[in-house]
């Protein structure tokens, strides 16, 4: 009789187990669907900074007027200062450091069609940061090494030095490298140097 008191508990005690209680296996598996859907969010967000800092990025939504842009990054040529720093293995945001204010100004200017172009596509006004100020913030150019190094540069004479020039600084970089069109060496205006493979003048 004690036998079948003790088999009658155990079924019991199973019974309740499947109808009352949630098993192990179950507790465990509440957290399966959260975790999926959060290591998901976690990929999307690792490949969409993937795709933010690429130049497709630039122009997926703002075709016109990124797609000249992009075109001069991905089919540029050398002495296009955007070019040339991707292939230095820069990308789009090591110049063009987006601020959550300006991104979304420029989604309400795009949206509304509120911008103008020039008979090639680019943007006019266009909008030069190319300064001394920008291209030698920390951890990108330090411009006394570009001095030191670009004396008698491309073989001209020792003297000429376009980075410590007659003109006293009146010169920003912009004037001289262009981001996305062909760099053009401003001394050439006067003088006859050698300019930079790719370059005008």
């Amino acid at each position: 009789m004690a036998e079948k008191d003790t088999s009658a508990q155990q079924e019991q005690t199973t019974d309740g187990a499947l109808e009352g209680q949630p098993s192990t296996a179950s507790k465990r598996n509440k957290w399966v669907v959260p975790g999926v859907i959060v290591a998901v969010i976690i990929v999307l967000g690792i490949g969409f900074g993937v795709w933010h800092e690429s130049p497709t990025f630039c122009n997926a939504v703002c075709h016109d007027p990124m797609d000249p842009y992009v075109e001069s990054v991905t089919n540029g040529h050398v002495g296009m200062a955007a070019y040339d720093h991707v292939q230095a293995g820069k990308n789009c945001l090591s110049c063009h450091q987006p601020k959550l204010t300006e991104q979304v100004s420029e989604v309400m200017i795009w949206t509304s069609d509120a911008f103008t172009t020039d008979e090639e596509g680019w943007l006019a006004p266009s909008k030069d940061f190319a300064s001394e100020e920008f291209c030698a913030r920390s951890g990108c150019h330090d411009m006394s090494e570009v001095i030191s190094s670009t004396w008698g540069f491309e073989g001209n004479a020792a003297q000429y030095n376009p980075h410590s020039s007659h003109q006293d600084q009146a010169l920003e970089c912009g004037d001289c490298h262009k981001a996305h069109s062909t760099s053009v060496l401003v001394c050439n205006d006067c003088h006859a140097l050698n300019a930079p493979e790719g370059w005008e003048g």
